[in-house]
């Protein structure tokens, strides 16, 4: 039977925090009697209706310009990073000075930096949790952050604007790409589950993630893994961030708690239900619905509105009865006309 501390950091080190009964850790997998159809029988948040991943759909978003994201402190290198094989994921932790922040864009406060950590496939055609048209990435990166206001992720996750998810996708790109060279090479040191080890030369997570941070998709979503509490705002980057075919390929050589090649770390897609995602852009955009039905116009505004309408109308009609009854009138007059040269034509004859 596992203790506490280590059910605590078995879970948390995925995504924060888990729940813990009886000094039992409720664990979980991918696959089988652990697997995600399992979860909602041990956590029915994992049922809820705004859960997490989804597919965006880019047709049917909502563009919005929202205030600029402002990253604090993602520059600054941390004094020490930790990169850990945790039997379901490669976890992230920084000890720093300067812990990174986030605000603005659809955020109400600031959020600040707790961890990050990876989800993959046992191939190049899929491993990402969302999709985007459909379209499945090879892998991942979530960037976990709880809000300040809470003083922590365990109250934050209380709260339904408790946590932010920063997600970038990768894609496969022929060159590798050097700001992850130590990071790929660090993860030969732990190929075993709950292995640990720590960067000689610390990246920022500036080194970590795209440079297009302007441009993405946001939505309510939850934790993509047990106890899948829906307390997240979802920022996902429409940039991919550019790996070589053999540094993702690091991330498969990995195991799970049994031993396992742990290739399969993601989440089925689960349904929009009615929330809305909206899409930020550069692009001036007016008039913005964010998804609230619009008041119908009052009695007087719906007459100014039709009123020239209808006269536009009554004179197109008026208009067109007008030259169809003079149109009517020279056909009888020629008619009449004909019928008359034709009687004073026999009438000669006879």
């Amino acid at each position: 039977m596992r203790s506490r501390g280590s059910c605590f950091m078995l879970i948390a080190s995925i995504v924060i925090l888990s729940v813990i009964h009886d000094g039992r850790c409720q664990d979980f997998g991918y696959d089988g009697e652990k697997g995600p159809s399992h979860w909602g029988e041990q956590y029915n948040s994992c049922t809820g209706k705004h859960q997490s991943p989804i597919n965006i759909n880019s047709l049917d978003v909502k563009k919005v310009n929202l205030p600029p994201l402002i990253f604090d402190g993602f520059d600054v290198p941390p004094q020490q990073t930790n990169l850990t094989n945790n039997g379901h994921t490669v976890a992230v932790t920084m000890k720093s000075d300067h812990i990174p922040t986030i605000s603005g864009g659809p955020l109400n406060g600031t959020y600040q930096y707790s961890q990050l950590h990876f989800h993959w496939g046992d191939n190049d055609t899929f491993g990402s949790e969302d999709m985007i048209d459909n379209h499945i990435f090879p892998m991942e990166l979530h960037v976990v952050f709880f809000k300040q206001d809470y003083r922590n992720a365990k109250t934050a996750l209380e709260h339904s604007d408790g946590l932010t998810v920063l997600a970038f996708f990768y894609e496969v790109s022929e060159r590798a790409n050097p700001r992850y060279e130590e990071f790929v090479t660090l993860l030969g040191n732990i190929t075993s589950a709950h292995k640990s080890t720590t960067f000689t030369n610390p990246p920022s997570l500036k080194d970590l993630i795209a440079h297009d941070t302007l441009h993405y998709y946001t939505y309510d979503g939850s934790l993509t893994t047990p106890p899948c509490s829906e307390v997240v705002t979802w920022i996902d980057f429409k940039e991919p961030i550019l790996l070589s075919h053999s540094q993702i390929e690091a991330f498969r050589a990995l195991d799970d708690e049994e031993g396992h090649p742990l290739t399969h770390n993601f989440r089925p897609i689960q349904p929009l239900g009615d929330r809305v995602v909206l899409y930020n852009t550069d692009e001036i955009v007016k008039d913005v619905d964010l998804g609230q039905p619009e008041e119908p116009p009052s009695e007087v505004e719906q007459n100014a509105i039709d009123e020239p309408k209808k006269e536009r109308t009554s004179g197109r009609k008026n208009g067109k009865d007008s030259g169809a009854m003079a149109s009517m009138g020279v056909s009888w007059l020629v008619l009449a006309t004909a019928a008359m040269a034709m009687v004073f034509s026999s009438y000669g004859r006879d």
